[in-house]
Parts: C-alpha cells; sequence; structure tokens
C-alpha cells in the first residue's frame, strides 16, 4: 500500500471516529423524568377524573412524551401525536410548565398543525380529548 493509502485510510478512520463522537454526544430527548411522570399521573383543572397520560393516550395517536428545561429555565413536559380536531387530522404539541418548588403544573402552550391555538381553541381541544376518554369509557362497559 502507497503512502497516499495509508493516508486516506487514516483520515477516514479520523473522520468516522469524530463522527461516531459526535453521534453519542449529541443532545437526546429526554423521556424518562420525574417531571413528565409528574404531568402523567396528574389531572388537569376542572377533569379531575382522569389522569392527563389515559385521557391524553386515548386521544392522540402514538403520543411522544418529553421533558426539556426551555431558555427561560422553565421546566416544560412536551406532549405531541397526531389527533383528530375539528374534523381535521394534524399533529398537536401540547407543553406543560412545571413548578419545581410545588410539583404543580400548568397547560401553558398548544399548536395544531404549526399553528398555535388561542385560549379558546385550547380549551376546545382539552374538552374533546376529555370526551372521547369518556365516550370511549362507556364503550368498554356496555
Amino acid at each position: 500500500m502507497s503512502l497516499g493509502n495509508h493516508i486516506r485510510v487514516f483520515l477516514c478512520v479520523v473522520f468516522m471516529g469524530v463522527l461516531v463522537g459526535y453521534v453519542f454526544n449529541a443532545k437526546k430527548d429526554i423521556t424518562d423524568h420525574e417531571y413528565i411522570d409528574t404531568v402523567k399521573e396528574g389531572y388537569l383543572e376542572n377533569f379531575s377524573d382522569v389522569t392527563v397520560r389515559n385521557a391524553f393516550n386515548y386521544a392522540f395517536y402514538e403520543p411522544y412524551w418529553r421533558y426539556y428545561e426551555a431558555k427561560t429555565g422553565e421546566q416544560v413536559v412536551e406532549l405531541s401525536g397526531d389527533i383528530t380536531f375539528q374534523d381535521e387530522k394534524g399533529h398537536a404539541i401540547l407543553q406543560f410548565v412545571v413548578n419545581e418548588q410545588t410539583q404543580q403544573f400548568s397547560l401553558e402552550a398548544m399548536k395544531f398543525k404549526e399553528v398555535v391555538l388561542n385560549q379558546q381553541q385550547q380549551q376546545k381541544l382539552v374538552g374533546m380529548v376529555y370526551h372521547t376518554w369518556e365516550k370511549k369509557q362507556q364503550l368498554a362497559y356496555e
């Protein structure tokens, strides 16, 4: 093997090492965190019959939960997944903010099909989620 081939092989090995190091050190979604459990096992105001997890798992197709600390320092649990809302199928993202001191949380923001929902639309979507859960519970017991 010539010196030129040795250099090419060496550069390829170095490049692959750097690439592997980057991939393994890349920031990954945190999907196992105490704040995620806090939100999942908690209850939204006015909906104390069922946990957030159970209600949203019934309404969302393949719900995905993740945690991150926002640039503002807030502790955010995000739920995303596909849902049918107002007769339209689309991807929804809900953001819950957890208070570190009290371990209480609130639903702060929502998007559906890349559009930020206003307060009235948020209430409508949450109401629809819990209504879906109630309907499925009724069917299960009939």
